[in-house]
């Protein structure tokens, strides 16, 4: 499990007065206001946020001690960090990315493979999993694809779809 997780990046400035914007990777972006420490990635610049809108996908932001453009445009691309310990705990059924990559995948009991990457390109969550023939497979992320995920054993169990190029029950 990793410790610090990324949580956004500022990819602009928005007026004079040092207003930043940030991309979140955050499904609840709300959050930010009461997420501390926020760092950058290697822990030396602390930074105080509160949103003050949001402009599309961005969040408009102040960083307390960042009053100009200029200041605010030499924060341009830095990413977002917070200790994994300062995020909501998930409810149940509910998962970080950073908790599911590594993960081993068991089918049948037996090891198939691990978690290398989760996207969603707004359809869902899809899953990458590393088969150990080195190809990689892409399944949505739902209770029937997966039906058990044990973090603690650091383990999830895949049933492939029918049909699935690697499902041993094709007719």
């Amino acid at each position: 499990m990793l410790s610090q997780i990324c949580i956004g990046q500022i990819v602009g400035v928005h007026g004079i007065k040092g207003t930043v914007k940030i991309k979140p990777r955050l499904l609840d972006p709300s959050i930010l206001n009461t997420l501390k420490p926020i760092t950058n990635k290697n822990g030396t610049q602390t930074f105080e946020i509160m949103v003050k809108g949001k402009k599309n996908d961005l969040l408009l932001c102040q960083i307390k001690g960042i009053n100009d453009r200029t200041t605010a445009e030499a924060l341009k691309g830095c990413e977002l960090f917070v200790p994994r310990s300062a995020l909501p705990s998930e409810s149940e059924n509910e998962f970080y990315y950073c908790d599911l990559i590594g993960l081993t995948v068991l089918k049948d009991g037996q090891p198939f493979g691990v978690v290398s990457a989760i996207n969603n390109y707004g359809a869902g969550d899809i899953l990458d999993i590393q088969k150990l023939d080195g190809e990689i497979l892409s399944l949505v992320f739902i209770q029937q694809n997966f039906p058990t995920v044990d973090l603690q054993k650091g383990i999830l169990e895949v049933v492939l779809p029918h049909g699935l190029k690697g499902d041993t029950n094709e007719d």
